[in-house]
């Protein structure tokens, strides 16, 4: 196998997406995805790009000085030399995870699956977007919901629900609340904080005195709505319930911006039955903001997970079914002694992996042999166990990413270093496995 991986310091942002400017990129550093962003390395300058995006392009601009391909151990290595030491030591272990998703293409996905599963290995994204609190309130009563840009184009009336989108999606209220509508848009945010960046001088703020009293204005709203007794009320409920009723009243379109951390779900069930009640009148949708994560394919992993295994995470090995799990808790729980991480992963899941290793725990007890930990990522870790192979970022790659909405982004990526890719690099590996062990049927190991 030939080793072409000599990495040099990125000069240059990946081909435009079609139909935008010359320079312009998928910003990959939250879930919004936003593909107008110009990064101009040479002038040390970009556009249109939030804190966190420029953060997240000075940081790839920092790696890339560096000329290092791989690590073994902490000690430099040629690519193929390291992963034909990945290959050799999941080989030896009996129960492997296959983790990082959500920093992939679904075409990256989709090859981390048929790896796992040519293995035996479990396969969890380091966040499961179904665990996320209410997860199992929106399973019972379903949501109306609708794309961003159906927000932006169609919605005259827009309510932030308990959540100011600056805190998980920086230029979402740039993107598609603040652009002018043929007829006057309105902006009300509900919630203990007014937002950071308001869309127009004319948004309204109605304060809330605890996190929760969303769920009892839900209440009061929907019992307006549906011409019922709501029953007794603190007066300024009352007062925000009916300045909420008057604002709908006149619009001609509703969009609820949602996103709150809600452990019980009442918010999120209180938010879907005023939104089912509004339907009844006029357009209306909510458009949910998950707050949780910053991942940007998160959307496009559980897509794939829950098409193949029939839910966004599998404990099991890959294929055989199990119980949902995310993959800080297998780690946490002594449930895996070898891990392959794919692109970037939290800081949750990098400390879990690092307690696992200290904790000193011997792998036949169940513990994580530090060897194992076979790392494709961007940076070099801090840590010097395991293994490590430079991948390129996600906005470099070439693939297909799916927004929290449904809408899909391509990627055009860089042609000219399309060997250091996702998918690239587990065939390698895939095939240095299978040429240090036999093709195990999938189930056989333990």
């Amino acid at each position: 196998m030939s080793d072409p991986r000599s990495v040099s310091p990125s000069t240059h942002a990946p081909i435009a997406p079609a139909g935008l400017p010359a320079g312009a990129t998928v910003c990959t550093a939250c879930a919004l995805l936003c593909e107008d962003g110009v990064v101009r390395p040479a002038d040390h300058r970009s556009e249109h790009l939030c804190e966190r995006g420029v953060e997240s392009f000075r940081r790839h601009q920092a790696a890339a000085t560096t000329t290092v391909a791989a690590t073994i151990d902490g000690r430099p290595a040629a690519a193929a030399a390291a992963i034909a030491a990945a290959a050799t030591r999941l080989a030896g272990a009996r129960r492997v995870l296959v983790t990082g998703l959500e920093h992939l293409t679904i075409e990256g996905v989709t090859s981390a699956c048929n790896f796992a599963e040519r293995i035996g290995a479990a396969i969890a994204p380091a966040v499961d977007e179904g665990r996320h609190p209410g997860g199992s309130t929106v399973a019972r009563c379903g949501e109306i919901t609708a794309a961003w840009e159906e927000l932006r184009d169609r919605a005259d009336l827009v309510i932030f629900w308990g959540h100011d989108p600056a805190d998980s999606h920086p230029r979402f209220v740039e993107r598609f609340v603040a652009p002018v509508l043929s007829t006057a848009r309105r902006t009300i945010a509900v919630g203990t904080s007014p937002l950071r960046f308001p869309p127009s001088p004319d948004h309204v703020h109605l304060p809330l005195d605890d996190d929760d009293d969303d769920v009892d204005l839900a209440r009061l709203l929907l019992a307006d709505l549906l011409e019922r007794p709501s029953g007794a009320a603190p007066a300024r409920l009352r007062d925000a319930a009916r300045a909420l009723r008057s604002a709908i009243d006149t619009a001609r379109c509703v969009g609820i911006v949602t996103g709150r951390l809600d452990p019980l779900g009442l918010s999120s069930w209180g938010v879907i039955e005023v939104v089912r009640a509004l339907s009844r009148r006029l357009p209306a949708f909510q458009v949910p903001l998950h707050a949780g994560s910053h991942a940007p394919n998160a959307a496009g992993a559980k897509a794939v997970l829950t098409w193949r295994y029939g839910a966004a995470a599998s404990a099991a090995r890959a294929g055989n079914g199990g119980s949902p799990a995310e993959a800080i808790d297998l780690v946490a729980t002594g449930a895996v002694d070898a891990i392959l991480t794919l692109g970037r992963i939290p800081h949750s899941l990098d400390e879990a992996i690092r307690q696992a290793i200290a904790s000193g725990r011997a792998v036949k007890d169940g513990g994580l042999d530090p060897r194992r930990v076979i790392r494709m990522a961007p940076e070099a870790p801090d840590s010097p166990d395991g293994v490590w192979v430079r991948s390129l970022e996600l906005f470099e790659e070439t693939g297909t990413l799916l927004r929290a909405d449904g809408r899909t982004i391509e990627l055009a990526g860089d042609a000219t270093r399309a060997h250091v890719a996702a998918v690239a690099l587990l065939a390698e590996l895939q095939e240095q496995l299978a040429a240090t062990v036999p093709t195990t049927p999938q189930g056989a190991k333990a």
